[in-house]
């Protein structure tokens, strides 16, 4: 089953600020577009590829920020 880009933006979501909280004990939205664009180049997942979304997802995941959502991915 594929997993559809929606789905993927909620995976990115959840990842950065539980990465932002667990770095920096908080989160805000202008921080997660800060983060995502120093990971990425880009500020917004809809401007990001479907092979851009997976590998956010996998590096995520890779850094243990996805293992609560692990029946999704």
């Amino acid at each position: 089953m594929e997993v559809q880009r929606h789905t993927y933006y909620r995976l990115i979501h959840h990842g950065i600020k539980s990465l932002l909280v667990d770095r920096i004990g908080h989160f805000t939205e202008l921080e997660y577009h800060e983060y995502l664009n120093g990971m990425t180049g880009k500020s917004c997942c809809f401007a990001m590829s479907d092979d851009e979304l997976r590998f956010t997802v996998d590096s995520l995941r890779s850094e243990g920020y996805l293992e609560d959502l692990k029946h999704v991915i």
